[in-house]
């Protein structure tokens, strides 16, 4: 760190080897800058460890000067007062021209810039071992066929079709993916607007919680819980073919020494071609007694600059949140999914699952009714789907 920096708190949770690889750029760019980074990582995938100490840490008049705050729960703070608005900086950064509509959407809030964008993750990904593929000449997993196929050919061969973990976070990431394949982007929207409550008792529905059952028997007997960067590391060894979830997947395989197009390859989860899924990492500029506007304005500068928009984004495995950035830059991966972002014609929709959309409470109450059902085989899909729609009625009062 320069001798002259100064430093802000920053609490976030990134903590696996690819996040922190993507940290270490953003510090490393704010250190050229003269402004220091002072760490404070929270494990715990999901974030909602971190989450729980830094509503502790604003409870006991310690906020962090700049905190990982995403989604409905930074519009959530925003209303109460709690973050630093950025319009100036946004202003001065023409934010405005050179960001994705759907950014643009997520930091703002009452009219204000509430957040700086880092990068927008894709959540419909599937992942597959590109020496297996290649050593039993599978498919493109384009269709659920294909993944049927590949799944049988890779059982007979013994190794997992599919990596999974019964964490209830990342069944809810796998299910919403699924809720985007069988019932389409119209319908997913509106299940993630929860407008409607009764649409959660569509038939598509209850398709997608088949699909997830059936998905669930491809990883073997009891898979249990584990955390992300353990299935990850089933895929990176060749130990289980597939792997669906967020492309921060990607980064973490990066850091161990993969390759994208090499080593792994990924494709839209079936029937999601030219949709988008998204997630967007921000950081909210925390209010408090210590008044750190100026540094907290310049961090918010820098990290939206290109350079280190494309630093931290091939680092993570997301995506710049800029328009204005050469696609070519990015690996296989980053590049459909930014071109998707940037096509008029996809459809581009929030994350269920990672706070995009549903608040806290509903966020986590669909994520515990899906791990009870993959986990109970006696508890049918009907069951379960009566269970989701009386989530989102209640939510709904």
């Amino acid at each position: 760190m320069s001798a002259h920096a100064q430093s802000l708190d920053v609490l976030h949770w990134w903590t696996s080897a690819g996040e922190r690889r993507a940290v270490d750029q953003l510090v490393q760019q704010l250190d050229k800058r003269g402004l220091g980074w002072n760490d404070a990582a929270i494990p715990g995938g999901g974030g909602m460890a971190a989450v729980k100490v830094l509503k502790g840490r604003v409870l006991a008049g310690d906020p962090p000067d700049v905190a990982q705050v995403i989604g409905r729960t930074l519009t959530d703070w925003a209303d109460l007062g709690l973050v630093l608005p950025l319009d100036d900086v946004a202003q001065r950064g023409r934010w405005k021209g050179a960001m994705f509509p759907v950014v643009l959407q997520v930091v703002s809030h009452g009219g204000r810039i509430v957040a700086a964008p880092l990068g927008v993750h894709r959540i419909n990904t599937l992942f597959y071992n590109q020496a297996l593929w290649a050593r039993w000449k599978l498919p493109v997993p384009r269709s659920w066929d294909d993944v049927a196929q590949a799944a049988s050919a890779l059982r007979r061969a013994g190794v997992t079709p599919l990596a999974w973990s019964d964490e209830p976070w990342q069944v809810a990431t796998v299910f919403e993916t699924l809720l985007l394949a069988e019932g389409g982007a119209s319908l997913y929207a509106e299940l993630a607007g929860a407008q409607r409550p009764s649409a959660w008792a569509d038939a598509r529905v209850l398709r997608a919680l088949t699909r997830l059952r059936w998905l669930r028997q491809l990883a073997g007997e009891s898979p249990g819980e584990q955390r992300w960067t353990s299935s990850a590391r089933q895929l990176f060894r060749g130990e289980a073919g597939m792997l669906i979830m967020g492309d921060w997947v990607g980064g973490e395989l990066m850091a161990w020494g993969a390759q994208a197009g090499r080593d792994y390859a990924c494709a839209p989860v079936p029937e999601t071609a030219q949709m988008h899924l998204y997630s967007v990492d921000t950081l909210a500029m925390l209010q408090s007694r210590r008044k750190r506007d100026a540094a907290q304005e310049k961090l918010a500068d820098i990290v939206t600059q290109p350079s280190v928009q494309l630093a931290y984004n091939q680092a993570k495995g997301s995506v710049p949140v800029r328009t204005d950035i050469d696609p070519s830059q990015l690996d296989d991966c980053e590049r459909d999914s930014w071109q998707t972002l940037a096509h008029p014609g996809s459809r581009v929709v929030p994350s269920i699952a990672h706070r995009m959309a549903a608040d806290e409470s509903t966020k986590d109450a669909l994520a515990d009714a899906l791990h009870r059902f993959v986990t109970d085989p006696q508890q049918t899909p009907e069951r379960a789907q009566e269970r989701l729609v009386a989530i989102v009625k209640g939510a709904a009062r």
